[in-house]
């Protein structure tokens, strides 16, 4: 199997990394910045000598505001995708894709990594047994002092610091959207949304968000997302009919609290953050390999993105 990657920064390097691990040595890579690596692969800085190769699959690692040019290519042409969060930056360049995506016959994942945490297995595990039965409220927290993220570099220079680059907490730390869906539901109504840069901790993007929306079953979910939290904090929290649990995705821990019961907690004391990655890469080659749908599809990935990017302009129309 054949893989091309686009983008070399630190999740690219993880990406490749990881395919030589599981034992995929034809890689190419396609970069703008920088060249030479360390597994001597071969690198194009233009796509469509990139797309010559005869690739099996794509892995799109590169900032969020350049995978829509990248992507429309490559559903086009049928080849097998995986996208780093989010899909794209623009409700322009969704509805392009959501144009394309009825066609596509290549298998197609959006790279939601958090959905292969085991401590969100072991909360969509407890949920799907019902132990709990209704949910009646759903917490999503993170918090992740942006300065952190990427040590030894300007923050400020970062996408994550501007607005036009698909920066901002709403598309950046998208995830926790996306396990509100994956884990509850979809909003029926949104009740509340607040964004806002608070600090000077980005250039303009946003730096702060809370959303609170129902879903069909009446469930409120709230969730949380910003870049000031010193150090870092993510949680789900659930509170039910039959107990409530708190999913500690920083410290790696589950705790079940059902009524009438014994409480429970399952640690996962070994997990590496790494561990994510690889079991999610594996995923997609399965699905290539067996032709099964992915785990989180192209179309999840277009959902979580719109919902964002709705937010995101209704916000940034106002300021």
């Amino acid at each position: 199997m054949k893989f091309g990657v686009i983008g070399y920064g630190s999740i690219g390097r993880r990406h490749v990394d990881n395919l030589v691990k599981n034992g995929i040595n034809e890689i190419v890579l396609l970069r703008k910045i920088g060249k030479g690596n360390i597994h001597q692969l071969i690198e194009h800085t233009n796509f469509d000598s990139f797309l010559s190769e005869n690739l099996d699959a794509v892995i799109i690692s590169n900032p969020t505001y350049l995978h829509g040019k990248y992507l429309n290519q490559i559903i086009k042409n049928d080849i097998n995708v995986l996208v780093e969060k989010p899909l794209v930056a623009s409700q322009k360049e969704l509805n392009s894709i959501k144009e394309l995506i009825g066609e596509y016959n290549g298998v197609g994942m959006t790279a939601y990594n958090m959905r292969f945490n085991p401590c969100v297995i072991e909360t969509k595990k407890i949920l799907d047994s019902k132990i709990l039965g209704k949910i009646h409220y759903a917490r999503f927290f993170v918090g992740q002092y942006l300065p952190d993220w990427r040590p030894n570099t300007n923050h400020l220079k970062s996408y994550s610091a501007e607005r036009d680059k698909g920066g901002g907490v709403l598309l950046d730390l998208i995830h926790e959207i996306d396990l509100a869906f994956f884990l509850i539901d979809k909003p029926n109504k949104i009740e509340v949304s607040k964004i806002d840069k608070i600090t000077n901790l980005t250039k303009d993007s946003e730096d702060i968000a809370e959303i609170i929306y129902k879903t069909k079953d009446k469930s409120l979910i709230s969730i949380h997302l910003d870049y000031i939290t010193r150090g870092y904090e993510r949680f789900i929290k659930i509170i039910a009919e039959k107990g409530s649990l708190i999913s500690n995705l920083s410290e790696n821990y589950v705790n079940t609290f059902p009524l009438n019961l014994e409480s429970t907690t399952k640690s996962f004391k070994d997990f590496s953050r790494n561990d994510m990655y690889d079991d999610m890469l594996t995923s997609f080659i399965d699905c290539i390999n067996n032709q099964t749908k992915p785990d989180v599809s192209l179309l999840e990935g277009i959902s979580t993105n719109e919902f964002a990017i709705n937010l995101r302009d209704k916000y940034y129309e106002k300021n």
